[in-house]
């Protein structure tokens, strides 16, 4: 359907004296059909999408177009909903003119116009029966006339620069893979350089210390690029990762005997992955090495030696939190224990304990461990939550050039980080009194409770977020300085 649409397109547009075009598209495949044909005339064009339909909602509910349809079709098979409630939820969900307001083809192509160059901002967000549409189509048209005076073309637009940002996009917004497909055939209509494996870029790193006989990790200059030798664990599991990156510190300049200058990205082929270190629980936790060999990095595979350093270019103070990879490594260890807290819940409505009566929902001892477990959990998580918060206020709402901090006061940073140490350390002690209370159960290897013990246990033992914090941060109470490697991360 979508090239024959492109060669409808493509004819009226060569069977008519036309020195430009605006291309009305509307659902799924009608916008890169539109571009398609266009394209293969390589005339000046710009897209005006229809724009997406006003959001749904029934009985409280907000629904969306396409996904609520067979969330209400399973309810109807399962006796939950009427047909007549199905129609009138169906009714409420298409409440005005539009395409899809989910995040389908329609929405996802609106945006990769938008991203490609070939629309204008707010294209593929305003909706169909807002009147900022109408304004924008107006617009439209004047910019349309000035890209003819400017003999701006669509090959002049779509370069390969062009479809690597509306990859990057695409990633962003969780847009349909269907814009794979249609990016793909887009290219090829212009001759853009794009391939499948352009969508696939992923990178791993091992930063960890090596496990076992490795080249050690140093790096020498040889002309504009690096000689690296390295080995680092924690790449668990990044056996189809496209790149990897190493971080400046952990590699040794041979010439200075310090970190090296600049941090590296070496790509699939020129690194390897080497299982050196099998550990129970999760996989994460080391089981996999990345290494490389006296491998050249080139200048253009090159990144600063901080290259994680909060940016002056974000105005979001979450992006600028020195803390980021450890608020992400206590997520994990809380997730792990609301795991744990889920699995002996519905553990306890079904086991009654060998030579008893009654089920383990019904025993006083469990509830009291499950209300001091939950306790025990919602405190952590809200101490995390509170200390992000704080660190985002502190550094404010604002790039750094304009008043917001990249550098966070120490009495804002130590905080955040006794919190997400205080989680893992909370997690492991909740999931083991679980582990317990669930009995020979939660030992078997079949058991989800068995995993989230191992899971719990492997998170709190990790460097970020390990008890060896307590007693770092503990002697900063009593007058001693902190550690080097706080001060360092504040700053990174």
């Amino acid at each position: 359907y979508r090239n024959l649409v492109s060669m409808d397109v493509e004819e009226s547009i060569r069977a008519n004296p036309l020195d430009g075009v605006v291309l009305l598209a509307g659902c799924d495949k009608t916008t890169p059909a539109l571009l398609m044909g266009a394209a293969s005339c390589d005339l000046p064009a710009i897209v005006v999408s229809g724009g997406p339909m006003l959001n749904g909602r029934f009985r409280e509910e907000q629904i969306g177009s396409g996904t609520h349809v067979w969330k209400f079709e399973a309810m109807v098979r399962a006796g939950d909903m009427s047909m007549q409630e199905f129609m009138d939820a169906e009714a409420c969900m298409s409440r005005s003119v539009g395409h899809c307001m989910t995040m389908g083809t329609a929405s996802t192509m609106a945006s990769m116009a938008e991203t490609l160059g070939m629309a204008l901002p707010a294209n593929a967000a305003i909706p169909a029966a807002d009147s900022r549409r109408n304004v924008l189509a107006h617009m439209a048209g004047r910019r349309i006339v000035e890209m003819v005076e400017e003999g701006l073309t669509m090959s002049k637009i779509l370069t390969r620069k062009a479809f690597e940002n509306a990859i990057r996009t695409n990633g962003a917004i969780g847009g349909s893979t269907n814009a794979v497909v249609h990016l793909l055939a887009l290219a090829g209509r212009v001759g853009a350089d794009l391939a499948l494996d352009d969508w696939d870029a992923l990178v791993c790193s091992g930063l960890g210390p090596p496990n076992g006989p490795n080249p050690g990790r140093t790096a020498k200059r040889e002309g504009d690029g690096w000689r690296l030798s390295y080995q680092g664990s924690f790449a668990s599991g990044c056996h189809n990762a496209t790149w990897n990156f190493v971080m400046s510190p952990v590699v040794i300049d041979e010439a200075t005997e310090e970190g090296a200058e600049n941090s590296f990205m070496v790509p699939k082929g020129e690194f390897e992955i080497v299982d050196t270190w099998d550990t129970a629980g999760m996989r994460g936790s080391g089981s996999h090495d990345v290494r490389m060999d006296g491998t050249y990095v080139p200048p253009e595979h090159l990144l600063p030696a901080r290259p994680l350093a909060p940016s002056e270019q974000w105005d979001n103070p979450t992006f600028r939190n020195p803390c980021h990879a450890v608020y992400n490594k206590s997520a994990v260890a809380l997730g792990v224990c609301k795991g744990a807290l889920e699995s002996f819940i519905e553990l306890a409505h079904v086991k009654t304990p060998w030579g008893l009566a009654s089920p383990l929902k019904d025993m006083p001892q469990v509830h009291y461990r499950i209300g001091e477990a939950m306790a025990t959990y919602m405190a952590a998580r809200t101490f995390v939550l509170e200390t992000q918060d704080a660190m985002e206020e502190h550094l404010g709402w604002t790039k750094a050039s304009e008043g917001g901090r990249l550098e966070p006061e120490w009495d804002v940073f130590w905080p955040a980080y006794l919190a997400c140490a205080h989680s893992a350390q909370a997690v492991r002690h909740v999931v083991g009194i679980i582990n317990n209370t669930a009995g020979t159960t939660g030992s078997r290897m079949e058991s989800p409770l068995e995993r989230h013990l191992r899971d719990a246990q492997q998170s709190a033992t990790h460097a970020l977020i390990s008890w060896r914090h307590y007693e770092d941060l503990g002697k900063t109470f009593v007058g001693h300085d902190p550690a080097a490697n706080y001060m360092e991360l504040r700053r990174a």
